[in-house]
């Protein structure tokens, strides 16, 4: 996998985002009337994540992300890590024919910082960009 440059022109992204498609819900918590949304990361990195849902969902509000990571072995469990991140923009993937959610994260519950830093470094190709 290649880094995806994603830089926003407001802002510099500390983080690399790497284009994993991985399985992930996106729990609202404080907002009644909704539950939750199922879709897949577009892309990853340490500080957040695009996801791609049928739903045209947002909130002001932190959120509870439940990424589902790569089992170590065919056959074995997805480890789930859970995550309290704030929503920063939702729009239409029109390629995808998707809504594409940006996550910033914010506190990992328990290792879950450590696993998907041992995921993205076991199975990220590194590539050094440079003269952007």
């Amino acid at each position: 996998m290649t880094p995806q440059n994603t830089k926003s022109s407001n802002r510099k992204r500390s983080e690399n985002r790497y284009l994993f498609h991985w399985p992930v819900a996106i729990v609202f918590d404080s907002i009644e009337g909704q539950g939750t949304y199922h879709g897949r990361t577009n892309d990853v990195s340490l500080t957040g994540c695009s996801i791609l849902t049928e739903h045209n969902v947002f909130s002001t509000q932190a959120v509870t992300v439940l990424l589902s990571l790569p089992s170590d072995h065919a056959g074995e469990r997805r480890p789930v890590i859970e995550v309290k991140a704030a929503m920063v923009y939702t729009v239409l993937a029109a390629g995808a024919q998707k809504f594409r959610c940006g996550i910033h994260f914010l506190d990992f519950k328990g290792n879950g910082l450590a696993a998907l830093d041992k995921v993205i470094n076991e199975r990220a190709v590194k590539v050094e960009l440079g003269g952007f």
